[in-house]
């Protein structure tokens, strides 16, 4: 009986996650690409310093990847390789790791 209690309980929390991955998903693949740093600079670097960092480019990367750009998400962040794995690789770990 205890068994099933927290095997309900671990398959709720398990959908509530993927329902957080999935809106929060959806909703970066909705942001027009005019907001993702063209028009209006989101790094602070770029911003304070008026130069880029590591980093510059990471999300509009990460949204290209996301509409099978791979060419233009290269030339946004050479990191791509190695950061869209990564955050594919923490999102399904935290979505699947066990919450008891």
């Amino acid at each position: 009986m205890k068994f099933l209690i927290l095997r309900k309980i671990t398959t709720k929390v398990f959908l509530i996650k993927l329902l957080i991955v999935i809106i929060l998903g959806l909703i970066f693949i909705s942001i027009p690409r005019k907001y993702l740093g063209d028009t209006f600079p989101i790094c602070l670097s770029r911003i304070i310093f008026d130069r880029e960092c590591l980093g510059c480019g990471t999300t509009r990367a990460v949204w290209s990847v996301l509409r099978f750009r791979f060419r233009e998400a290269y030339e946004f962040n050479k990191l791509i390789i190695v950061i869209f794995p990564l955050i594919v690789g923490i999102t399904l770990t935290w979505l699947f790791k066990r919450s008891v």
